[in-house]
């Protein structure tokens, strides 16, 4: 039985996937199952993948699309490790990204459930980082999860098997959050440590779910509904929270909602009508009409009509 699972959800991505799998085939810590998901792809995944040819990799196809929470809670059901990691088909590792991280489970605190390393960002075709995350957040990171997704990308996570028979697996309703969902939930009963190296790898390109706001805002929409009854105790974030949506409401031009979004907000603190203003006439033309976020896959709210 191998120690680590690794679950790799792909979906139409035949000219990706190979350098994700080959980054994990190319680590040093060798006791380790491959479960690739398919999530019913169209191009030549399964091709792909099959010849590869190595034995730890366990190819598994969806019958329909079922998206990747589905593809990885697949995963999850049929690994074996003891730990499990995920990488998606965009993303790779460094060599010593495994070793480090089990290395580092054996001297941590049995509290702990999840332990993350540092990744950087770098634009697909383009060799230089634009960005890169250093670990910061060990212990108790319940509160800083109140916050958003901003302790660990999944890229970079290795999971006690545990955690998702305490916590449940990816909620499959969530059409983004997914990752913050599940880390909130993991909180609630682990401890989180990391590795403070830089480890994984992170590729921007135009089919991500940041550039996609048909599926951002309906899935930061349900986290904040799903977790309401715990932002409510911490007002100062929950304005962050409904202001946020009532921002990408104004950017996506789906106005009656922005404005209910931010009359939320106005609910919770009054004053924040100032900072809300001030961004409508400052910030917002320049991100709507100016900036790189003027290209994305927009929200059409089917509830509504006349926008």
């Amino acid at each position: 039985m191998p120690k680590v699972s690794i679950i790799i959800p792909t979906y139409n991505r035949a000219h990706l996937v190979e350098r994700a799998i080959n980054s994990v085939l190319n680590q040093t810590y060798c006791d380790f199952e491959l479960i690739v998901v398919d999530d019913a792809s169209t191009d030549n995944t399964q091709e792909v993948i099959k010849s590869i040819g190595d034995k730890r990799i366990r190819y598994i196809r969806h019958g329909a699309n079922r998206g990747g929470s589905a593809a990885r809670n697949t995963g999850i059901g049929l690994s074996e490790g003891k730990y499990i990691a995920l990488l998606d088909d965009d993303d790779e590792w460094l060599p010593a990204k495994l070793e480090k991280q089990v290395n580092a489970f054996e001297e941590v605190s049995d509290k702990v459930g999840l332990i993350y390393t540092g990744s950087e960002v770098r634009e697909e075709g383009n060799n230089a980082p634009l960005k890169t995350y250093i670990p910061r957040f060990r212990g108790n990171v319940r509160n800083r999860l109140l916050m958003g997704p901003t302790v660990c990308g999944s890229q970079s996570v290795l999971i006690k098997r545990e955690c998702f028979s305490k916590a449940g697996v990816f909620d499959e309703s969530l059409k983004s959050c997914q990752d913050w969902d599940m880390w909130k939930r993991i909180s609630e009963d682990y401890d989180f440590d990391f590795v403070p190296a830089v480890l994984a790898r992170t590729y921007l390109h135009s089919e991500q779910i940041s550039s996609n706001f048909a599926s951002l805002i309906p899935g930061r929409t349900k986290m904040l509904e799903k977790h309401m009854k715990e932002f409510q105790k911490h007002p100062e974030i929950l304005i962050i929270h409904l202001k946020r949506l009532g921002k990408l409401h104004s950017i996506n031009g789906t106005w009656s909602q922005a404005a209910y979004w931010f009359k939320e907000a106005l609910k919770v603190d009054f004053w924040q009508i100032f900072k809300i203003a001030a961004w409508c006439i400052v910030e917002l033309p320049r991100v709507k009409w100016f900036s790189d976020a003027k290209i994305f896959n927009r929200y059409v709210d089917t509830t509504k009509s006349g926008e």
